[in-house]
């Protein structure tokens, strides 16, 4: 295979027209440092429990309970969220609790392993999301998220005295890469 052209933009003498063949082994983007999230999903929390052995069910909420029955759903939504960790794009995923319409604002509680239950406002969880987008902090995590607010108790804002904006960055500065709860699943532990 020879260019069309030389080096100086005349034509090469030695070109011929023809099929050729370009074998490409792998394709990557480059990405300037620091390396920030390119996509951020969101699942839910709860994803790696119905198959989690010693797990009280009756403890967990009703997709965890339910999952044969709404045709396995936190099953496909972990294979999903293993596609993304497998792509090799810069990733986060954010798995919300039970998503209520309360404000955003709520004290927050972050952890990794699929383990905590509670609730979130979606506003917060887009917040969260935008966050992500543009903290090298954030990339290539996977974590649950909740408000500190119990289901029993709704939370509403003062508008005399609305909380203060989050920097997500605290959190996201506590956060490992690798943990996803399927260590549970596979017997092998990742130490925190």
């Amino acid at each position: 295979m020879f260019s069309k052209f030389e080096y100086d933009g005349k034509l090469n003498p030695t070109f011929v027209e023809g099929a050729f063949q370009l074998p490409i082994s792998c394709i990557r983007a480059y990405l300037k440092e620091p390396i920030i999230p390119r996509f951020v999903h969101v699942g839910s929390a709860g994803v790696t429990r119905p198959e989690r052995p010693g797990l009280d069910l009756t403890r967990q909420p009703p997709a965890v309970r339910l999952n044969k029955e709404l045709g396995f759903i936190l099953t496909y939504k972990l294979k999903g969220e293993d596609l993304i960790r497998e792509s090799g794009i810069p990733y986060t995923i954010v798995r919300p609790c039970a998503l209520t319409e309360e404000p955003a604002g709520a004290d927050l509680i972050f952890d990794q392993g699929d383990n905590i239950t509670g609730k979130i406002s979606r506003e917060e969880v887009a917040r969260i999301c935008v966050a992500a987008l543009d903290s090298p902090y954030a990339c290539d995590k996977t974590f649950e998220v909740k408000s500190v607010v119990p289901f029993s108790e709704p939370f509403k804002i003062d508008p005399e005295n609305p909380p203060p904006e989050k920097d997500y960055d605290v959190y996201f500065k506590e956060l490992k890469e690798g943990i996803t709860g399927k260590e549970f699943l596979e017997k092998s532990p990742v130490p925190v």
